[in-house]
């Protein structure tokens, strides 16, 4: 069966250092903790994953410590089998802040809508707020 898909390309800034921002998505506890929803991660390539309360699974292709993440991805409510490849990259910017580039390809057509807005709703805006909060102390951000 063939389906049709699209990409979602995202970029945005986050008033953090690199290697944060990467801790944040690639540690269970800091993912879990700004975005409010659990988080299994083996962070090696090869490795599974399980974010948003077991709603987005898949595996780790490449992994570049503090610069990128390419996942294989898939969501519950993708067609059954279809995997779409997420490309995350993170860049050290001139004021020390973090330039985030998602790259999101193969998402079905039907998801596209939906999943752009989750990408900002769930990730980018709660991570905003989370380096923003005392919280960030914990996680050691300077």
């Amino acid at each position: 069966m063939k389906i049709k898909t699209a990409n979602i390309f995202q970029v945005f800034n986050v008033n953090a250092r690199p290697a944060d921002v990467y801790d944040l998505l690639m540690t269970s506890e800091k993912h879990g903790a700004f975005t409010q929803k659990s988080a299994e991660i083996n962070p090696v390539e090869g490795g599974a994953f399980a974010f948003c309360n077991r709603n987005h699974t898949g595996y780790f292709l490449k992994l570049v410590k503090n610069k990128q993440m390419v996942l294989a991805w898939t969501h519950r409510k993708f067609p059954r089998g279809h995997f779409s490849i997420v490309d995350i990259t993170l860049e050290r910017t001139e004021n020390g802040t973090t330039c985030v580039t998602l790259n999101h390809i193969g998402v079905p057509e039907t998801c596209d809508g939906w999943l752009t807005e989750a990408w900002r709703k769930t990730y980018w805006e709660p991570m905003q707020t989370y380096v923003a909060t005392p919280a960030k102390e914990a996680l050691e951000m300077v």
